[in-house]
């Protein structure tokens, strides 16, 4: 056993010996395969060379224009300093050209828009003529309806402005009026209410009819209460009976009911708005009467071309004008402090003087 293993041993140290005898082999035979590759480069190198000659015959030229360029380069830094001073010249230059090139392209256009007319008559029949004409013609004529914000403006100033006129009929000045009473949207709630309580405060409330106890005769008891076969009656004034009283009546008593102040102004402004959206809304100049004349009343009517029904409202200082138009047919003359919304609407036309139309803004604004 120890002999093998010495054996063993020998063969072990003898492998190293022989691998590193290998490498020392394979070390040797390389630097033989080198220059072998070396001399394989070389000859790429030249072809390569070879192959790049005219490029680099090339190459001169472009050194000779280089050394050119740099014998003379006074001029460029010369352009350049030009440049540098004169910097808005050439800035305006190109503005005026670029306006002047924008002026020019719209006159081009100018004249090919009035000349495409022409070129149509030149070219066309005599009936494209006279279409072309006849299409021009109505583009001049067209009824312009531009500006309608203008137009809404006017309509606005002439709602809320009435022309004063005189006795004789003519206009001499303008009544500026309050939007918040004379252009409102009438309330057709509130002016029935008010109409309703006016109307019913008016009634009398006088009508009475008599009852049985009130009715003259029937103090004697008709027959006696038994042995008759009849129903029995104590008077023959009771009601069934001719003559007789009446049963659930009407009685005196007073119709009116309450309305609240801001309703009543309320149908007043209603009934203003109302009548001048209507156009049946008047102011004339304080009508000055010498003396009370129901004749020279008719005339102003007349001039002011009012007819049917119409209520005049005056201040208590027109005493000579409530004494002329008090005697008209359907005329009814009021006194500024009795103005009313039933006497507001309950006409065709409505007239104002220019102190009364004062006092009924200040009382509803």
């Amino acid at each position: 056993m120890t002999a093998k293993s010495s054996t063993d041993e020998k063969t072990t140290v003898t492998e190293p010996v022989e691998a590193g005898a290998a490498v020392e082999a394979n070390a040797a035979d390389k630097p033989a395969a080198k220059p072998a590759k070396a001399a394989k480069a070389a000859a790429d190198k030249a072809e390569a060379t070879k192959a790049e000659k005219p490029a680099a015959a090339e190459k001169p030229a472009a050194a000779a224009d280089k050394a050119e360029k740099a014998e003379k380069p006074a001029k460029p830094a010369k352009a350049t300093a030009d440049k540098d001073e004169k910097p808005a010249v050439p800035a305006k230059a190109k503005a005026e050209k670029s306006a002047d090139k924008k002026s020019a392209d719209k006159a081009d256009a100018k004249a090919e828009k009035a000349e495409k007319p022409a070129t149509k008559v030149e070219t066309g029949d005599k009936a494209d003529a006279e279409k072309v004409a006849k299409a021009e013609k109505a583009a001049k004529t067209e009824p312009k309806t531009e500006k309608p914000a203008k137009a809404a403006k006017s309509e606005k100033l002439d709602k809320n402005s009435l022309a004063i006129k005189n006795s004789l009929g003519e206009s001499v000045g303008t009544a500026k009026l309050q939007e918040s009473i004379f252009a409102i949207a009438p309330n057709i709630h509130v002016l029935h209410e008010v109409c309703r309580a006016q109307m019913a405060a008016r009634r009398s409330g006088t009508h009475d009819t008599k009852t049985r106890g009130q009715v003259s005769g029937g103090g004697k008891k008709p027959f006696r209460q038994k042995g008759t076969g009849r129903a029995r009656q104590g008077t023959i004034r009771a009601p069934h009976y001719k003559g007789g009283g009446a049963v659930f009546g009407p009685h005196p008593r007073n119709y009116a009911f309450k309305v609240n102040g801001k309703e009543v102004k309320l149908a007043m402004r209603s009934a203003l708005s109302a009548k001048q959206a209507e156009g049946v809304l008047h102011v004339v100049d304080n009508l000055d009467f010498e003396t009370p004349s129901t004749k020279e009343a008719i005339r102003v009517l007349e001039r002011l071309e009012i007819s049917g029904r119409v209520t005049l409202v005056l201040t208590d200082q027109d005493i000579n004008a409530f004494l002329s138009f008090r005697n008209i047919p359907q005329v009814r003359v009021l006194d500024v402090a009795d103005a009313n919304t039933y006497d507001f609407i309950d006409n065709k036309a409505l007239v104002l003087t220019q102190d009364a139309l004062k006092r009924i803004e200040e009382v509803l604004q």
